[in-house]
């Protein structure tokens, strides 16, 4: 795995990516949208977004859903494809639900309601609650996946730090052959524990684009040179 230094003049350098990125998403800025200090960033959207007119993704799953959630729906609406947010916060959800409904995305981005509950294998030594697999097995088991987006569960909190990491090896058996994993807050040392994890359940290499847009990114084939 490709890891950088995370220092002030990283921020910085983030910080004017960040705003270079709200411009490239100006077309896709319909109606304000309730941007909070959890959500991905602007310049982590866009690598979304580029992967998935890059790579033609069409089937989409994100762990928690927000503000990129909006985004990737109103892309879908120019393109074929469909989104399913997992969000296990009721109340969040029914606030995403809203936002996508006002702009007729509900037939694109579906809300998946996941509360979270015991999980094996979890992070040793930390909180093993992760989303209910009985329901993500109900919407997810006969796809295949082209695109998993892992901003979700929330991992700032001391002892679920390395909350995300059953996301590997539990979609593992629903990825299509060709696919990409983007996992947020790639940064954090503890994204950065998973990733070199997911590096060896998946058998991918994951670079960190840190300056970029703060996201690991691992593909199953090469990317495209452009």
């Amino acid at each position: 795995m490709n890891r950088r230094p995370y220092d002030d003049d990283v921020r910085a350098k983030l910080d004017r990516k960040d705003l270079l990125a709200m411009q490239a998403l100006a077309p896709l800025s319909s109606a304000y949208l309730p941007w909070s200090p959890s959500a991905m960033r602007p310049s982590g959207v866009v690598t979304v977004l580029n992967e998935i007119v890059i790579h033609e993704r069409r089937t989409i799953v994100e762990l928690g859903a927000g503000v990129s959630s909006c985004y990737i729906g109103r892309l879908l609406r120019q393109r074929e494809g469909r989104l399913w947010t997992v969000e296990h916060d009721e109340r969040w959800a029914d606030v995403v639900e809203r936002l996508l409904a006002r702009e007729g995305l509900s037939d694109v981005v579906t809300v998946v309601r996941a509360p979270l509950a015991p999980f094996s294998p979890a992070w040793p030594d930390e909180d093993d609650s992760w989303y209910e697999c009985g329901v993500l097995r109900e919407w997810f088991a006969d796809r295949s996946i082209d695109l998993l987006i892992v901003d979700g569960p929330p991992a700032y909190q001391a002892g679920r730090r390395h909350s995300r990491y059953p996301a590997a090896s539990f979609f593992a058996p629903m990825l299509a052959d060709d696919y990409t994993v983007i996992l947020d807050d790639a940064h954090r040392p503890g994204e950065q524990d998973i990733l070199a994890q997911w590096e060896e359940q998946l058998d991918i290499t994951f670079d960190c684009h840190l300056i970029n847009s703060r996201v690991g990114i691992g593909r199953s084939r090469p990317a495209f040179t452009v």
